[in-house]
This record gives C-alpha cells, sequence and structure tokens, in this order.
C-alpha cells in the first residue's frame, strides 16, 4: 500500500490541502482485488478509495449531481465510428 500511495505522489492524483474549518474530512479505506485463474493467483490490485457514505447532504457536499459516467475502452471504441464527427 505504501509504494501505491507514493506512486500516486509521483504522478500528482493528489496534493495536501489545509483543512477547511467547520468540516469532517472523508476517509479512505482500501478495495482490494485478487484475480484467480484455476486456482492460482495471477494479479492482485489495491484502490485506494474514498468513503462517501459518511458524507451527509448539505454539510459535507451542497452539489446532489455527483454522479460519474465510466465508460470501457472496448465500448468507446465500438461508439466513436458511429458519431456524427466520424462517418462510416
Amino acid at each position: 500500500m505504501n509504494v501505491e500511495i507514493e506512486n500516486m505522489r509521483h504522478v500528482r492524483v493528489f496534493t495536501a490541502a489545509p483543512r477547511p474549518l467547520n468540516t469532517t474530512i472523508t476517509t479512505l479505506g482500501w478495495v482490494f482485488h485478487w484475480n484467480l485463474e484455476n486456482g492460482s493467483l495471477v494479479k492482485h490490485k489495491a484502490r485506494l478509495v474514498g468513503r462517501g457514505f459518511a458524507q451527509a447532504f448539505g454539510v459535507d457536499y451542497q452539489e446532489a449531481h455527483l454522479y460519474a459516467p465510466v465508460m470501457r475502452l472496448e465500448s468507446f471504441f465500438e461508439f466513436l465510428p458511429r458519431s456524427p464527427r466520424y462517418p462510416t
């Protein structure tokens, strides 16, 4: 985990900022995922995520539009030729 945090600091994923007054800090947690193939470990991943469930609307955040759409790269390449800018 320390290696992952150092990698994030190196590529400047986040920066330290002073804590605003009268706010609560959202804590972080690790999500681990192991890929197994025929019962043997092939790959392991660790992701650092914020625990957003601990926030209260109107206290910790004001915006209600917090949806962040995610698309698989394969889907992107499937829809790209169908866009009006790239006629087939």
